[in-house]
């Protein structure tokens, strides 16, 4: 299977098909607006932030896959174990 590329993700996190085919209808990869605004700052910060009240498994299963494209150690800081 080939790396996936950030374009691919970015589209995959749209709910639009990849050049590369990566992806599985069985894990959920779309994003809404506030999952977006999450990914988009994990993106900036180099680290995703789970809020207290918890997200889907959606924007971890983009940010993994942007961390793989990227070659970066998929950080995860869950606030709610303080």
């Amino acid at each position: 299977m080939s790396k996936p590329t950030k374009d691919d993700i970015e589209r995959l996190s749209r709910g639009k098909s990849t050049r590369s085919r990566i992806g599985s209808r069985q894990i959920p990869h779309r994003l809404t607006k506030k999952e977006r605004i999450l990914f988009e700052a994990a993106q900036r910060q180099g680290f995703l932030k789970v809020p207290v009240a918890g997200i889907r498994p959606n924007v971890l299963n983009i940010y993994k896959l942007w961390c793989d494209a990227e070659g970066k150690d998929c950080v995860v800081v869950d606030s709610s174990k303080s």
